[in-house]
């Protein structure tokens, strides 16, 4: 058993606890350009593992100083507050492996583009992760919200999930022994290192098709010539938290650079200089307006986590 010492978070003491880390580290790094907002305070320290070993030396480091750490993908979903975020960030773009199985299992690093993921089955013949063309975020992340469109998510297609868990041990777990929810995966704690997908063949052809039209409805539905946080809420039994927003009468309303899309109503875009406390406020009003009009409480899609510049979050 690992002997653990409680570490107060802290540059310094971060610095300690990494020296001699063989990954790239970086410290008090900015977290606006990793987010698809463009917003969010100072990652105390961020760690970019480049291979599976990697990110068990860093899991061993983290569970013996009992650290605390979050692991980011490709930023889309997430509002990273004013302040940063305490504590180690680990980003996962080095783990970024393609490989095939025939004749239809596909593998990927956690890592990994989910529109790159899709393009490449298609490349290879391979039906089943069409949707994931239009979702701007990771593997490992596509995997722990069960990230997806109405009538198709990434449980459908996936095969097992290997992760590396909060004692450093790496663990394979198959389709079954995960429950999965609507834009929820009960995974263990840990970072999840790599994706087995069980997928179809098809004609390449038959499979462009499909991709390309679900990236159409996108482009025409969806605000993505601004920054922004993606899905805000996910959308109640039977409506669409879009619908609700509008028919109280709040797209296009904005605070200070942040507002809500006038093309849909569940995105929330940056006009330039947006900040968190912007965002947050917008995110409290929508809630509160559809609460008093439909009787219908919101729930986040988008994870909120960091600081706030003068208390904790």
């Amino acid at each position: 058993m690992v002997k653990t010492q409680q570490v107060e978070s802290g540059s310094e003491t971060l610095k300690e606890v990494l020296n001699g880390y063989p990954g790239e580290v970086r410290f008090d790094e900015p977290m606006a350009p990793y987010t698809s907002l463009k917003i969010g305070g100072p990652a105390e320290a961020m760690v970019l593992p480049r291979s599976s070993a990697e990110v068990v030396l860093l899991m061993e480091r983290i569970g013996r100083h009992r650290l605390p750490y979050f692991v980011l993908g490709g930023g889309s979903n997430l509002i990273v507050r004013d302040g940063g975020i305490s504590g180690i960030v680990v980003h996962l773009k080095h783990l970024s492996r393609i490989s095939f199985q025939e004749p239809d299992t596909l593998l990927a690093d956690a890592g990994v583009s989910y529109p790159k993921l899709s393009t490449e089955a298609m490349s290879h013949g391979l039906s089943g992760l069409e949707f994931a063309a239009g979702i701007p975020g990771t593997v490992g992340g596509a995997v722990a919200m069960n990230a997806g469109i109405p009538g198709e998510e990434t449980a459908s297609v996936l095969s097992s999930v290997t992760l590396v868990d909060e004692e450093a041990k790496v663990r394979t777990l198959p389709k079954e022994a995960i429950q999965f929810g609507y834009r929820s995966a009960s995974l263990p704690r840990g970072i999840v290192t790599s994706v087995s997908f069980r997928l179809t063949p098809a004609a390449p052809a038959e499979v462009e098709q499909k991709l390309k039209r679900l990236l159409k409805r996108r482009r025409e539905t969806q605000p993505l010539s601004f920054p922004n946080v993606g899905s805000v809420f996910t959308n109640p039994p039977g409506d669409y938290a879009g619908r609700l927003v509008e028919s109280v009468g709040l797209k296009g309303l904005r605070i200070g650079d942040a507002q809500i899309s006038e093309r849909h109503g569940n995105f929330i875009i940056n006009l330039g200089n947006a900040k968190a406390v912007d965002v947050l406020a917008l995110i409290e009003e929508m809630r509160t307006r559809v609460k008093e009009r439909h009787g219908i409480d919101l729930e986040l899609e988008a994870k909120v986590v960091g600081k706030d510049k003068t208390r904790e979050a």
